[in-house]
């Protein structure tokens, strides 16, 4: 039993016996494999990359695949007081134990992560400075789009999409166990979209999975213990982009636009709601509205899983419909997001945005008729051909949302160049620049209602950096590393100081990074083979500034170079009128019968004394649903399940008295059965004992705390029994979490009163 300090925030983060996490024999396998995330649980455990590579390499013979996070400060802190080091969170074996160490790299901000996570595991920084047995650390991600500034720090680097490349990596180390390691880094290096630094190259192709139906996608991803970014089922319906956003990497290093099929989609959904059970569900796409099976997809859900929420990520304005809309309205409600990036159309096109403000206005009424009365609007400032009047044109944008009764939300966010973009040769504009455009917005819309929320100037700016760097910004990481420098994604740990210091103290100009780059020059990133046609970065370029648009890889071919052939199609089609996702004969089916109520005693125990209250209730009434059990739910909009629960226990604090009323419908009952497919489902330290048919008030009775202790305890606690060196002492009432605290007693448990005798 893991034993964190009682002062630690969150200390579920550490525990790891999460649901569907994957524990193996150590002797039974031949590889052990650290996938690492380089940010805090709760936002690694919302990325749908992590649960996909996870599967993708538990499922090979003979690997044991095994998570890891970045320690927040207090955890840090601790294990350098303590020496203990950075481990896997299912063996919490260190990182310098394992056969490999593999980094996903999602955000420019991360990458000092990347370094404490690897001193902290007792792992060099410097490839070059590991041998033997040290593990080979793996890059990838897609900032290796870009990975010349990280070379110094990873053995392998993986281009592209590394989940199908990921088994040959996994199959070459298990079967090259034992011989050198430089031979085995030689072998993975042959592999297309794999290079080492450290061996002479020229380019690195790009991966990119050629058709999703027959790739992998994950269905049992390990359940949070700590309530996660995004809690929820992620369904990746696409992957990639057809719109060719100039500004967009994500557009660009995901080419081609592809889909999976409806049918699919179906099964993942169904696979992967019957082994977590979350109420929510997320279609992952680049722009979901895109995907031609959208109204079928929440249609399917609606009608097969009763209050279950859909949400979609970022949408292009006026790429759902009316009948979308009323799908997604009549369904456990989730929000609207639009990327609206640019006030004005004649900017938009510069950006080869194509979108129709006035569709989306014209939807308005049948929004706000379905009971939406909030809109997430995002924005971005900073592009060359911006003036004042297209950033005070966003007073007449939003007029017609404000006048419809919607609440509007709009986030702006600094443009930034990427690599592998049509913009990647343009400069950023300096910091006080990108500042005063956003007052400018900020000071049109005064008095508007509208809540205007902006990246901080100076994290735009480090992002812009860190996006074109060279190699020579290695020792701007390592600098940063010697100062301490983490988790700067996080506000509390951001500072610009310590980048401004490396520049100042090596006579670097920081414009040479965020400046504009000549087109005649090779970049650092041209490494990457983007499978493009050598001109068409700079064609579209071109393009930008007569504010010519390209046709969408739905619509057309935009001659890229990548030389696939997408369907063409009209995507929004209108169904006739009358067409619904109505579950009105679900309700009456279930209102025919009355409904139940089940309580249920349960124990957390172990190291799932520090699941916090009300992730212990989420995690049991996923299980619940998971094993069949329908649950009667409250709230058109947001619903959530009916039930009732015992006061909140302390983390820490273990018990074995702990109840939750269930009402479940359609006159639905409980079976024994049922509790050992619960029991199944539920980490370890959270067990079912026993139900009743009836209500918390039916089965609650008189309960006490064991207060268990290495030495013997003065004022308060009344001494039941002594056990060699453990003394065993008894408390009624209040003022546990303050005993638990005091850090008196090794164990405080929560019993039934009646159930002490035999304890």
């Amino acid at each position: 039993m893991i034993d964190i300090p009682r002062n630690i925030l969150r200390p579920a983060r550490y525990i790891g016996c999460e649901p569907n996490h994957v524990r193996k024999d150590p002797g039974d396998v031949t590889v052990r494999f650290a996938l690492c995330y380089p940010d805090i649980y709760e936002i690694g455990m919302s990325y749908y990359g992590l649960f996909l590579l996870y599967e993708v390499a538990n499922n090979v013979r003979g690997v044991w695949c095994e998570r890891c996070f970045a320690p927040w400060a207090d955890m840090e802190e601790h294990l350098r007081r303590s020496g203990t080091l950075l481990g896997t969170l299912e063996s919490r074996t260190p990182l310098r134990a394992m056969d490999l160490v593999g980094f996903s790299l999602t955000y420019e901000l991360n990458v000092t992560n990347v370094l404490n996570m690897l001193a902290l595991g007792g792992v060099k920084i410097r490839a070059e400075e590991r041998a033997g047995k040290a593990p080979i650390v793996i890059g990838g991600g897609p900032l290796m789009l870009n990975p010349k500034p990280y070379e110094r720090f990873f053995d392998v680097i993986v281009a592209g999409e590394g989940d199908e490349v990921l088994r040959s990596l996994l199959e070459t180390a298990r079967d090259m166990k034992g011989e050198p390691r430089d031979s085995v880094i030689r072998e993975m290096a042959r592999l297309e979209g794999v290079y080492s630094p450290h061996i002479p190259s020229s380019r690195v192709k790009r991966l990119f999975v050629s058709d999703l139906d027959s790739a992998y996608h994950p269905v049992r991803p390990p359940i949070p213990t700590v309530d996660s970014v995004h809690n929820r089922l992620n369904i990746e319906i696409s992957r990639g982009c057809g719109n060719g956003c100039r500004f967009c990497l994500a557009g660009f290093g995901y080419r081609p636009y592809r889909e999976r099929s409806f049918e699919a989609v179906k099964a993942v959904i169904d696979e992967g709601l019957r082994h977590t059970g979350y109420e929510e569900i997320s279609l992952l796409s680049l722009s979901s509205g895109d995907y031609p099976f959208l109204f079928d997809v929440l249609k399917y859900a609606k009608r097969t899983y009763r209050g279950l929420s859909v949400s979609l990520p970022s949408l292009k304005i006026g790429s759902i419909g009316k009948d979308e809309i009323s799908a997604m309205g009549e369904m456990a409600r989730t929000g609207f997001t639009f990327a609206l990036e640019a006030p004005t159309g004649s900017l938009r096109s510069r950006l080869n945005k194509d979108i129709d403000v006035q569709a989306l206005v014209a939807q308005l009424p049948h929004l706000k008729a379905l009971g939406w009365r909030r809109l997430k609007l995002y924005l971005m400032v900073g592009f060359p051909w911006e003036t004042d009047d297209d950033l005070l044109a966003i007073r007449d944008v939003i007029t017609p949302f404000r006048a419809a009764g919607m609440d509007v939300n709009l986030s702006v966010s600094p443009f930034t160049p990427k690599p592998h973009t049509p913009f990647q040769w343009l400069p950023m504009d300096e910091e006080n620049v990108l500042a005063e455009k956003i007052m400018v917005i900020k000071d049109a819309l005064k008095k508007t209602g509208v809540r205007v929320r902006y990246r901080d100037t100076s994290v735009s700016v480090v992002e812009g950096i860190v996006a074109r760097a060279d190699e020579r910004l290695a020792s701007l990481f390592e600098h940063l590393h010697d100062r301490g420098v983490r988790l700067e994604a996080w506000r509390e740990f951001f500072s610009f100081e310590p980048y401004r210091d490396w520049f100042e103290e090596n006579s670097a100009d920081m414009r040479a990074y965020t400046g504009g780059r000549d087109r005649a020059g090779r970049l650092p990133w041209d490494m990457v083979d983007m499978g493009l046609d050598g001109t068409f970065l700079g064609t579209e370029l071109d393009k930008a500034g007569s504010g010519e648009m390209t046709v969408s890889c739905l619509a057309g071919c935009a001659a890229c170079g990548l030389g696939c052939s997408l369907p063409q199609r009209t995507f929004r089609q209108e169904r006739p009128e009358g067409v619904t996702v109505s579950d009105a004969a679900v309700r009456t089916a279930e209102a025919a019968e009355a409904p139940k109520k089940f309580t249920f005693r349960y124990g957390k125990y172990g190291d799932a004394r520090y699941i916090g209250h009300l992730d212990v209730m989420n995690i049991i009434v996923r299980a619940m649903k998971s094993s069949g059990i329908t649950m009667r739910t409250r709230g058109k909009y947001h619903p959530l399940p009916k039930i009732a629960l015992t006061d909140a226990l302390p983390v820490g604090v273990e018990s074995f008295a702990e109840f939750i009323e269930v009402e479940t419908g359609g006159g639905q009952r409980v079976e024994a059965s049922t509790v050992r497919m619960i029991n199944e489902r539920l980490p370890s330290g959270i067990k079912i004992y026993e139900f009743i048919e009836g209500s918390l008030r039916d089965m609650v009775k008189e309960y006490l705390f064991l207060l268990i202790a290495d030495a013997p305890v003065e004022d308060g606690p009344t001494l039941w029994r002594r056990a060699k060196d453990r003394f065993f002492y008894m408390w009624r009432g209040k003022g546990v979490k303050q005993l638990w605290m005091e850090g008196r007693f090794t164990r405080i448990i929560k019993v039934e009163s009646k159930r002490i005798d035999g304890f």
